[in-house]
């Protein structure tokens, strides 16, 4: 696989937005999803699925250098449902599309040497996410009634599923190690079930959400569990645990009124008294900006589109929130279908091909609308909000919007890269793969941005890419026929996708 670098000069001075590095390098099979891993300053990891049963993995240093690129069997067809990393290993979870089976990939970062793990589960388990200790892995996830885990032991291959304490209807937020007490930490929405006909659990329905953080040793006992409950009436529906020099300090997430209202809310933790410390911050007060939505637009999208949360991120002064909102788009497709059977009458005469034409919906992309930043002191005090239009479609659901500590936010634009620094309120610097102008027939050919992520300090890591497809033809076949002549068969073609990919470090901020 060949990687290019372009190498961009720095300009001295106060860092605003730059153009750091841009490498590009190409996949041909059937690729389909691709994972990008930022480490921080360890580098960063792409894991992209290149055909049926193979994918690769390239690893790159802070500076996108490539340290080492590795072919794999991978004989899954989704993307991992998990993935973890340290200093020196990554580690991703596959589980199989049908069957309760998982292979483990655990790659050293040093070299690229990678050695796998497998295992099956048969019991009722939807796993979500994931910790490894040297031995074994801790799957956590839900029963239909429960928070549980499984653990599995490679040494001994051996596993065993443990319900815990917390019931309901529970969706696993996040799953975070504890370095010091060797265990870890959890974060779960739990939800409790109301029916309109109680004796026959007939008509169910959510009667309340609370979030549970819950803390585990490394044997997945628990260790201790404060909830986070609802407050005039605004129930949290997502949540994540909000960081500051490895100390948990607060939890955000998505909240919604029984009135219909959404947006987000923060929290300080510990948590004193659930409830007392939440404080919200409205969809439609966060969406305000110019131009303004009209009433019925800011309904459809607080009614109609999901919502992808950023992570919420620290700094001296306080708290960034944010995230994009997005639907599902689909298309119509016209394809002719043959009813012939060789017999058949039509109104065209007898004998004739009787075709009709029939169409249907598919998966056409991720609309993504607009992305919103909200900025908050210690107290929970709302500082300002941004609102940011991308009008972008993704065939992945990826994060297409993203900041930083250093007042600046990168985000994906029509295809193209915009990048801000919002403490000196300059204009967006806007980064193109491409200077041709995109129409409705050169669109799905021309390289766009599809994801970008915070990395370390100022920068940020975008990923774009572009495909084309090439039709190949094999050597013809030669039949004989008869002793006289020889016919020749028409060559079998085969298609694939040479898809290129480009990776690009920029900086931004002060």
């Amino acid at each position: 696989m060949r990687v290019s670098l372009i190498l961009f000069l720095l300009i001295p001075g106060h860092i605003f937005a730059q153009l750091i590095q841009n490498i590009e390098f190409e996949a041909v099979g059937k690729p389909t999803w691709h994972t990008l891993v930022p480490m921080g300053e360890h580098g960063t990891l792409f894991f992209i699925k290149t055909d049926q049963t193979k994918a690769k993995v390239l690893f790159f240093d802070k500076n996108l250098k490539k340290n080492w690129e590795k072919d794999i069997f991978l004989d899954v067809e989704r993307s991992p449902t998990a993935y973890t990393f340290d200093a020196n290993t990554a580690t991703f979870l596959f589980r199989e599309t049908s069957g309760m089976f998982y292979q483990v990939f655990i790659f050293n970062l040093a070299d690229g040497t990678f050695k796998t793990e497998g295992f099956e589960l048969r019991e009722y388990f939807d796993d979500q996410d994931f910790v490894i200790y040297d031995n074994k892995i801790i799957l956590a996830g839900a029963t239909e009634n429960h928070a549980a885990f499984y653990i599995y032991d490679f040494k001994s291959e051996e596993g065993k599923l443990l319900k815990t304490a917390i019931e309901g209807k529970v969706k696993l937020q996040e799953i975070v190690p504890e370095p010091e007490s060797g265990g870890f930490n959890t974060l779960w929405l739990v939800k409790t079930m109301g029916y309109s006909n109680e004796k026959r659990k007939k008509g169910a329905f959510i009667k309340s959400t609370r979030l549970a953080l819950a803390a585990f040793d490394s044997s997945a006992i628990l260790i201790n569990q404060k909830s986070l409950e609802q407050k005039a009436g605004n129930f949290p529906v997502t949540g994540q645990l909000i960081f500051r020099e490895n100390q948990i300090v607060g939890i955000s997430g998505q909240y919604q009124n029984i009135s219909g209202d959404k947006g987000l809310f923060y929290s300080k933790f510990p948590v004193e008294k659930p409830g007392n410390d939440m404080h919200f911050y409205s969809f439609k007060e966060l969406l305000k900006g110019q131009p303004e939505f009209q009433k019925k637009d800011l309904e459809s999208i607080i009614k109609d589109y999901g919502f992808l949360p950023h992570q919420t991120i620290s700094s001296e002064n306080g708290f960034s929130l944010g995230g994009v909102f997005f639907k599902i788009e689909t298309k119509n497709v016209t394809q002719q279908i043959n009813n012939d059977n060789g017999f058949s009458r039509n109104n065209s005469g007898f004998g004739r091909n009787n075709t009709r034409t029939q169409s249907r919906s598919v998966f056409a992309g991720y609309h993504y609308l607009s992305g919103i930043l909200a900025n908050i002191d210690s107290e929970g005090n709302l500082l300002n909000q941004s609102r940011f239009d991308l009008n972008q479609i993704n065939p992945q659901l990826k994060q297409s919007l993203s900041f930083n500590t250093k007042g600046s936010v990168a985000y994906c634009l029509k295809g193209n890269l915009s990048a801000s620094n919002l403490n000196i309120g300059t204009k967006p610097i806007i980064y193109k793969l491409s200077d041709e102008q995109p129409n409705a027939k050169n669109r799905p050919f021309l390289p766009s941005y599809n994801e970008v992520r915070h990395w370390y300090n100022e920068y940020f890591i975008a990923d774009g890419s572009k495909s084309r497809i090439e039709v190949l033809q094999m050597k013809p076949n030669e039949n004989q026929t008869s002793e006289k002549k020889k016919k020749k068969k028409a060559a079998p073609t085969f298609t694939q996708i040479r898809k290129t990919i480009y990776l690009t470090k920029i900086a931004s901020g002060q």
